[in-house]
Parts: C-alpha cells; sequence; structure tokens
C-alpha cells in the first residue's frame, strides 16, 4: 500500500500487460466479427458471379532436350550447360508469344474464322490472342507448356496448335547453325584479334625492355612508383631530422629565465671533467694547509699576509681554470649543434634535389607502365574472344545436319471447361473470416483504456491493492466478495500496524463505482469486527443510498457549516446501519458542487474517530473536483478506484500525479469492475478454481509437450 514500494524501471518494462487476446477481443466484439464475415461475403457472392465466368482451355506441351541428336558426320554431341540451356528456354518462350509468329498465325483462314470476332479488327485479334497465350516451364524442367484460354471452346485446339506449328518452323529456320557466311564472319574475327595480340605484345615487349622489368601486376604499383615513395620518405625523414638539429641548437642558445640549455650542459661537463677536478682538489689542499697556518696569528703577522694572498691566488687560479674550461665547452657544444644543422641540411637538399629527378623521370615510366597495363588487358580480353569464337565455330560445325534441341512433346487436345465463380467465393469467405477475427483485435489493440491490472503497475510502477470483479454473475459476485474481503483485511493491517483511521476512495471519473465501493467496504469491515463509517463527502454528486429513511436534509455539511448549533452531535446525523447497508454519515444539503470545510472537518474527524477505528471518506472524482485533493490532505491514505474499460492511460496518470503531489503517507490503487470472459484469461481460471474448489487440469496441450 505504500507509495513508495515501487518496481525498477527493466522490471516495468517486462510486465505482461495481457492487452494482446485475440480471443478475448473476438469474444468481446463477436457482434461486430460476425457482422464483418456475413459482409465480405455478401459483397463475395455478386462478384463470384460477376467475375468468375466460364472458360475453356487447353494445353500443348513443347520439349526442349539440353543436347543435340549426334549427326551422320559427327559422333560428337553438343550438350548444353545449365546456364545456357536455361537462357535457351527462355528464349524460345519469346519466340512463342512473338509478333510475327501470331501474326503468320492469324494469315490462315481457318484461324481467322475460329478466332476473330465479329468486326474485329486482326491488330485487336492478335492482342487478344497474345493476352490468352500462358508460356511456362518449371526451373530444371525441359518441357515448356502453352495454354490457351478464351470463353469460346470452338476451334481453340486448331489455334493453339497451329501456334505451335509456325513456332516449331519459326525456331528451326533461326537455328540453322551449319551457315557458312556465320562461320566466315567469326573467323574474319579470329583473325582481326589475332593480329590485334600480335600488335599489342611487340609494343609491350618493347615497353618492358626499357623499363627494365618483367611483368606488369594490374594490382601492383609500378617499381619506379615504389622508388618514388621511398625517396619522398627519404626526404621527409631527412626534413624531420633538419628541424630537430635546428631545434636543438636554438635550445642552446635561448632560455625562458635567463639560464640556456647550454648553460646546464656546461656546468654539468664541468662538473664532470675529471682533469679539473684534480687541479681544483690540489689546489683547495694548499688552501686548507694556509688556512691551518692562519690559525693563532694576528692580522700583523708577516706570516699570515703572505698565506693570504697565497689563499687568494689558489682562488684565482680555481676560477681561471673554470672560466677557461666553461668556454672551450660552451665553443665545443655550439660548433657540434651547428655542424649537425648543417649536416641535416645538406642532407635534405641533396635528397629534394635526388626527389625532383625521380619525380620527372617517373612521369615518363608511371605512362609506359600504363600503356603495359592496358594493353596486357586488351590481350586478355582478345584470348577470351577468341575462345569464344573457338567454340561457336565448333559449336555451329556440329550442328550443321543435327535435327536440333526443340520438338512437339504433346498436341493440343479437346479444350476443357472451367469456371472460377467458387475459386473466388471461397477466397471472399477466407477474407471475411481474417478480418472477422482481425479486426475486433485490432479495435482492443488501438483502445488505450485500462482493462487489466498489470497495465496498472506497469503505467505506476506499483501493483494494485485490489482489483474487483464485475458481477454479471453469481460466479463472479462470490470472488469479487473475496477480493474485497482482502481488500478490507488489507486495510485493517493499516489500521492496527501505522493506526491510520481516515481512508479517502476518490475514482479518476465520474460513475466509476466509488459510493458502491466505499459502502461494501465498510460494511465487510464491520463485519471483520472494525468499527468502519461510510462519510459521504462529495458535493459533487451526492447518493441516495447515504440518505436515511425518509430522506433527511442534514448530514455532513451542516456540521462545517460555521452557523451550525454547538451542541448538534455528529452522532445524531449517523443513519444506522442495515442488511445491506454499513452505519453512513451523508452530506446532506449543500449550497454549491463543491465542500465548504470552514477548517471543521480535522476536529470532526477526530471527534467521530472516537466512535470508530476506521473511517472510509466517499469523495468527487479527482479529475474534476478539487475536494478530493482538499481531503486526501487531511486522510492517512488514499485509494485511487479506476473502472476498467473506461480510463486511459493518460488519465489515470494525471490522477496519480494530482494524488502524488498531496504525498500522503498512505496511496493505492483499486481496479474495479474488471471483466472476465469466460473459458479465457487467468481471472477465468481463477474463476473455475474459486466456484469448483480444485486446481484445474493443464491444457492438452501443455500435457502433451511437457506430460
Amino acid at each position: 500500500m505504500d507509495a513508495s514500494v515501487t518496481t525498477s524501471p527493466a522490471e516495468i518494462q517486462s510486465i505482461p500487460t495481457g492487452r494482446s487476446n485475440p480471443l478475448v477481443s473476438l469474444k468481446q466484439h463477436k457482434w461486430l466479427a460476425l457482422f464483418i464475415m456475413f459482409l465480405i461475403t455478401a459483397i463475395g457472392v455478386p462478384m463470384a458471379m460477376l467475375l468468375g465466368k466460364v472458360t475453356y482451355t487447353t494445353m500443348a506441351v513443347i520439349l526442349v532436350s539440353p543436347q543435340f541428336i549426334p549427326n551422320l558426320d559427327s559422333e560428337k554431341g553438343m550438350d548444353l550447360d545449365r546456364t545456357t540451356y536455361q537462357l535457351y528456354i527462355e528464349r524460345q518462350k519469346r519466340i512463342i508469344t512473338r509478333q510475327d509468329v501470331l501474326k503468320e498465325v492469324l494469315q490462315r483462314p481457318e484461324i481467322r474464322a475460329a478466332w476473330l470476332h465479329l468486326d474485329e479488327t486482326e491488330e485487336l485479334g492478335l492482342l487478344r490472342l497474345a493476352s490468352a497465350l500462358t508460356v511456362g516451364n518449371s526451373r530444371g524442367s525441359p518441357f515448356i507448356s502453352i495454354a490457351i484460354l478464351n470463353n469460346r471452346g470452338e476451334g481453340l485446339k486448331e489455334v493453339l496448335n497451329t501456334v505451335v506449328e509456325v513456332y516449331l518452323r519459326k525456331s528451326q529456320e533461326e537455328n540453322l547453325y551449319g551457315s557458312d557466311e556465320r562461320i566466315a564472319v567469326l573467323q574474319q574475327r579470329r583473325d582481326e584479334l589475332l593480329e590485334l595480340i600480335s600488335q599489342r605484345q611487340k609494343i609491350k615487349n618493347q615497353i618492358a625492355e626499357e623499363l627494365g622489368v618483367t611483368t606488369f601486376n594490374e594490382g601492383n604499383l609500378n617499381p619506379y612508383d615504389n622508388i618514388l615513395i621511398e625517396s619522398t620518405q627519404a626526404q621527409i625523414q631527412s626534413r624531420r631530422q633538419r628541424v630537430e638539429a635546428e631545434t636543438r641548437f636554438r635550445s642552446l642558445t635561448e632560455g625562458k629565465s635567463g639560464e640556456t640549455l647550454l648553460d646546464t650542459q656546461v656546468r654539468e661537463l664541468i662538473a664532470a671533467d675529471s682533469v679539473l677536478q684534480n687541479f681544483k682538489t690540489r689546489l683547495i689542499e694548499q688552501k686548507t694547509t694556509l688556512l691551518t697556518q692562519l690559525i693563532g696569528l694576528t692580522p700583523q703577522h708577516p706570516t699570515r699576509q703572505r698565506a693570504e694572498q697565497e689563499i687568494a691566488k689558489i682562488d684565482r687560479d680555481i676560477e681561471q681554470a673554470t672560466a677557461s674550461l666553461s668556454e672551450e665547452i660552451r665553443n665545443r657544444l655550439l660548433e657540434q649543434a651547428r655542424a649537425e644543422v648543417y649536416k641535416a641540411q645538406q642532407l635534405e637538399d641533396a635528397l629534394s634535389l635526388e626527389l625532383k629527378t625521380q619525380r620527372e623521370q617517373a612521369n615518363h615510366y608511371s605512362t609506359l607502365y600504363n600503356r603495359a597495363l592496358t594493353f596486357s588487358r586488351e590481350i586478355e580480353r582478345a584470348y577470351q574472344q577468341l575462345d569464344k569464337i573457338d567454340q561457336r565455330v565448333d559449336f555451329l560445325t556440329i550442328e550443321a545436319s543435327a535435327p536440333g534441341f526443340v520438338r512437339l512433346d504433346t498436341p493440343a487436345g479437346e479444350p476443357m471447361m472451367s469456371g472460377g465463380r467458387k475459386k473466388i467465393l471461397f477466397i471472399f469467405i477466407v477474407m471475411g473470416f481474417g478480418l472477422g477475427v482481425m479486426v475486433p483485435f485490432l479495435v482492443d489493440l488501438l483502445d488505450r483504456r485500462i482493462r487489466t491490472p498489470a497495465e496498472i503497475h506497469k503505467l505506476l510502477g506499483f501493483a494494485p491493492m485490489a482489483w474487483i470483479l464485475e458481477r454479471d454473475n453469481p460466479d463472479t459476485e462470490q470472488l469479487a466478495l473475496d477480493y474485497l474481503r482482502r481488500l478490507a483485511l488489507a486495510l485493517a493491517r493499516e489500521w492496527q500496524t501505522n493506526r491510520t483511521h481516515y481512508f479517502v476512495l476518490t475514482a479518476v471519473k465520474p460513475a466509476g463505482g466509488t459510493t458502491t465501493l466505499t459502502l461494501e467496504l465498510a460494511r465487510t469491515l464491520n463485519e471483520l469486527g472494525i468499527r468502519t463509517l461510510a462519510m459521504e463527502l462529495n458535493a459533487f454528486k451526492p447518493d441516495l443510498r447515504y440518505q436515511s429513511t425518509p430522506p433527511g436534509r442534514s448530514g455532513v455539511a451542516t456540521l462545517l457549516s460555521p452557523t451550525a448549533p454547538k451542541n448538534l452531535a455528529p452522532e445524531t446525523l449517523i443513519v444506522s446501519a442495515t442488511a445491506q447497508l454499513p452505519a453512513r454519515l451523508p452530506i446532506g444539503e449543500t449550497p454549491s458542487r463543491h465542500l465548504a470545510s470552514y477548517g471543521k472537518l480535522s476536529p470532526l474527524l477526530q471527534q467521530l474517530s472516537t466512535k470508530y477505528d476506521l473511517i472510509l471518506i466517499d469523495t468527487p472524482p479527482v479529475l474534476l473536483s478539487a475536494d478530493a485533493e482538499l481531503l486526501a490532505e487531511i486522510a492517512g491514505g488514499v485509494l485511487l478506484v479506476v473502472e476498467a474499460g473506461h480510463i486511459t492511460p493518460a488519465e489515470l496518470k494525471r490522477a496519480a500525479q494530482s494524488v502524488e503531489r498531496l504525498n500522503p503517507p498512505v496511496v493505492g490503487v483499486i481496479l474495479n469492475r474488471l471483466k472476465v470472459y469466460p473459458k479465457d484469461g487467468y481471472f477465468a481460471e481463477q474463476l473455475k478454481e474459486y466456484s469448483t474448489g480444485a486446481k484445474l487440469p493443464p491444457h492438452w496441450v501443455k500435457r502433451w509437450l511437457w506430460g
């Protein structure tokens, strides 16, 4: 019941809502489904009568052999590979329906009389004959089927057999493979290709000799490009070395804080010079000896004066030796840096000059190399054409007197009558059944109103406290009362644990069943031994069930009025419980559709709580009246009633946000009037188990799959 107990976003996304149930949608919209099925079927009957005309058809079959029958001059057969064979079949199919073939068919008088309609031109008859012919072939099959379809059967067999006859003759005429002219043309083209190969190969050999290479590879760079790349990389490397040498030279003479890198290196080399260090060591030892002699001598002592002069001379010698070595080292380092810069500059200039020369040569070499590659491609292409020409010449020579590939397998027989009315009607019946099943499902899928507890869980992040079934039969009535009892027990536990005395019940929209739920919940709590009062604070739309018999005019509004008598006790206005209704306090007459409390509501609730353990406050819908928010701030808990099938997700979110802004200690959601469809869904199974008191056996599919 605590609003803070929510589900993580990942878990919320995985919650099945139970909306996508085609069987439930079909049961809910069964009349719509039947109407769609009847409508589509009714449309299909005249369409079948209109479109399903009687037709006549006949068929002939052509055999296309993948192998020639060997002729008498040669024992060698000719086989077509799979690709060539399939292309040959496609070519034969196009010949059958070609304009010249069909035009020759219609030139025969008997065919014109059998096919052309009265006053029909030859052009229209030709178009009608082309559209009536159907040529088919299953991939991999050597047979071509030729079918003709017409609404008249007389002479149809003769028309198709004539088409086949003309086609076979045309095919034989076009496949006269022993044509000397064609072979001569191929031989002439063969000689031209050989001459081209000879010329290109000669020029290619000259280029190879000039460039000093033996092969020309299409995918690789020519050798001169590789040399040019290596020279370019070397020139770039020399430029980098020159820049590095200049940078080192500048770093020796330039410094930001007054001391340069040259000073640092000079100091390090002086410190590491062993000759200077030995010289300084000897002088320092002499200086130490002289300083020892000065001990105890006065400043005027002649020995002291000579010693001090020698000490000063030792200091000058050390300083002069250090300065001389420092100057020598400094000059040597500068000369070395200048020499490196000069050397790097000379190397860069030499490589740049060499690169320039190589680029000039490479342009010429690249032109020759690419020309040789072009000749290689031309030679290769010429050899490929030579192979094809040789194969074609052999092919034509062998086929000179062969019977050919194509021959008649089955001539056309008597036409058969057929009608498409049943097929069209069957299509409409199947279409009507499919739409009748799909449209109700799509209607429910597009209807976003909340119908299941899982949808509330997915929207709000926490499951509803309870869901009350719609009471359309005795079985659902009993299960609904059981769910109501569970809700009452939950409120009782909240009262016992946290001492929550007031609960506000508010719906999202009007007519959500809040009053019925409040009265039944109060009666159930009283049956559990918890003194409960149903208090009506719905000035928006009062309910007559709160009134006494005969109806009175006083109620909560009277107690909250500023003119109310001070000695008026709330207990006197409470309507006593009956067999069907609990103790209840009506709102009475109100001057407006909202409640004016004048600050008296909290004291009134405290006064009533001395007599009752729980007070259930019936309030207006939260989206229509601000009274629900006013009363929710006073109460210890808010129960938001959602009517199944009437509230959209947006409305539920707005109502939940309105309640959350008040931050009540306890908040819960109740899904009311949940519809149960017989023999389908979780609630239907639970209802069956509740009514029988026994566990349902698993479905036969589950028993077959899992035993």
